[in-house]
């Protein structure tokens, strides 16, 4: 994992507000030493790793963000100015320039991107991109936030500017941090697509009790998959998947059937966890059928078969423990090929290790450590990336990838997925960021 690191060496500053005047500095944030405020100064005709600009609004922001940048993942879709307004470093703003940063959470991890920004009027243009995100875990860049607002405080303090708007808000981050029924609260909030207090109480108190019946794990995952779709955040949509038809299941494994990886990131622990499970079946490489996969979750094949998924485009597919062992599945897919492969990701849900007892299992589209996880489990479950390239050999043409989608009995979209995870084709352009921006 990478870490954080931002600096401030002060400097004087001629004007401005109280707390940005004192506390102008030369900044320089970085990722495993990459600066990521990288620059050249038009003016000054100068390129260095820092920018002179001031720590305070830099600050405010992160204060005012922090649950927010710590819990609520990426939508699956082009995110709104809401969004973006608490996860780009732009919007520290003050009329500063900053670079062009944003802090992705998935639960497990915050993902940084930075692309440069030579904007031809802006007086900095600053240089620096990366071409994969960064990965720091939460509680390293909770840290470097942290060890950041304590040298910000201090340079107020020093400057006799001790009540600052600043150290009010921190104060309250840091009670709330204190408590956990806080924590809990500000939390579910940050997943809806709130800041703290900013949630109806009503909807709020509606999530709460649904946390009682999901547990905490899967409504992490369904809150704000369900609030990115539009729906309303009193997730009302957890009412009627709890009360619609499913297939039932009593699968015949159980997490400790399989030896687990403890360590990495979540596609290879789960790749790790399908080879496993592939070798305890006795099947390396050969393509899984149906019945095997029904067998393995405890359902029949025939009422698979004739079980529909309800009527939409549902944000979220659910399986939830029944009495015996048995679970009762909700898939959202409707074609063969994608109901088939959500079935193998809830197979890697529930074979993941957990704490939680009589826990739902989510599935969405959400980028989360856990739907990551449940990707790849089902991706190399379902087609092993070694027999994928030994069926196809060196062809990788569409016509190719259209056989071995018939051949693993997934979709094409997945073919390609695995072979762009694993390096055997390219895509020409991503842009090297997680959405599509404004230039």
């Amino acid at each position: 994992m990478a870490e954080l690191r931002i600096n401030a060496k002060w400097m004087a500053a001629a004007s401005g507000e109280p707390e940005v005047t004192a506390t102008a500095a030369l900044i320089d944030m970085s990722v495993d030493n990459i600066s990521l405020t990288r620059n050249q100064d038009i003016w000054a005709e100068t390129v260095r790793d820092n920018v002179f600009v001031s720590a305070y609004p830099l600050a405010m922001w992160f204060a005012s963000s922090w649950w927010r940048l710590n819990h609520e993942p990426l939508p699956p879709q082009q995110p709104g100015n809401d969004w973006r307004m608490v996860h780009e470093l732009g919007a520290a703003n003050h009329g500063f320039v900053w670079p062009r940063v944003i802090f992705v959470p998935d639960g497990e991890a915050i993902h940084v991107w930075a692309g440069a920004s030579t904007t031809p009027d802006q007086s900095v243009q600053y240089l620096q991109a990366l071409e994969t995100p960064k990965l720091i875990t939460l509680a390293g860049f909770q840290q470097s936030v942290e060890r950041f607002m304590h040298s910000v405080l201090a340079r107020l303090d020093a400057k006799q500017l001790a009540g600052s708007s600043l150290a009010h808000l921190w104060a309250i981050v840091q009670e709330d941090l204190a408590d956990p029924e806080a924590v809990r609260r500000r939390k579910l909030e940050a997943e809806l697509g709130f800041d703290p207090e900013e949630c109806p109480e009503q909807a709020l108190n509606a999530a709460l009790q649904w946390e009682s019946q999901v547990g905490d794990v899967a409504l992490s995952e369904l809150a704000p998959a369900i609030s990115a779709s539009g729906a309303t955040p009193d997730l009302a949509v957890i009412g009627r998947l709890a009360s619609a038809d499913g297939i039932l299941g009593t699968p015949e494994i159980s997490p400790d059937s399989i030896d687990h990886l403890d360590h990495g990131a979540p596609w290879e622990r789960a790749i790790h966890d399908a080879r496993a499970l592939r070798h305890n079946m006795g099947n390396v490489s050969a393509p899984v059928s149906d019945r095997s996969l029904h067998d393995l979750l405890g359902m029949s094949s025939e009422a698979v078969a004739n079980w529909s998924a309800p009527a939409g485009r549902s944000p979220v597919a659910v399986a939830m423990p029944m009495n015996d062992h048995q679970l009762k599945f909700v898939p959202r897919r409707h074609s063969p090929a994608g109901k088939r492969f959500e079935l193998a990701r809830f197979l890697g849900e529930y074979l993941r290790p957990s704490t939680c007892e009589a826990r739902w299992l989510a599935s969405t589209d959400l980028a989360t450590s856990r739907q990551k996880y449940q990707r790849a489990f089902a991706a190399e479950f379902l087609c092993p990336i070694d027999a994928l390239t030994s069926f196809l050999g060196s062809d990788f043409s569409s016509y190719a990838i259209e056989e071995a989608s018939t051949e693993f009995n997934i979709s094409e979209q997945t073919v390609t997925s695995l072979l762009l995870n694993n390096g055997y084709i390219h895509q020409h352009w991503t842009g090297g960021m997680p959405y599509r921006m404004a230039a």
